[in-house]
């Protein structure tokens, strides 16, 4: 059985997680958003969410804790986006 502050601590550990790989892939997402592999990206975007609120739910055992952690993760990612910004970069193939 973990303890109460193990939980804690691996739930932080997660939001962080979610946190970084939802700015990169919004960030994916962007940079093609005039490219079929937009779709990828967004999905993948949505399966995260679905996974770190599956993930989240396992550890607190509620529902309504593990929804209001995924509602402060996306306003954190949210507010990533817009007050760091997004990654601007060009598409460059690997041979030239």
């Amino acid at each position: 059985m973990k303890s109460k502050a193990a939980k804690w601590l691996d739930i932080v550990v997660e939001s962080i997680n979610y946190i970084v790989v939802n700015y990169a892939l919004s960030n994916m997402a962007m940079l093609f958003q005039y490219n079929l592999l937009f779709i990828l990206f967004f999905a993948s975007e949505v399966w995260a969410t679905a996974n770190y609120w599956s993930k989240a739910n396992k550890l607190s055992k509620n529902k309504v804790v593990s929804t209001t952690l995924l509602i402060v993760c996306y306003i954190v990612h949210i507010a990533l986006i817009y007050f760091v910004g997004r990654i601007v970069g060009d598409i460059t193939p690997f041979k030239q």
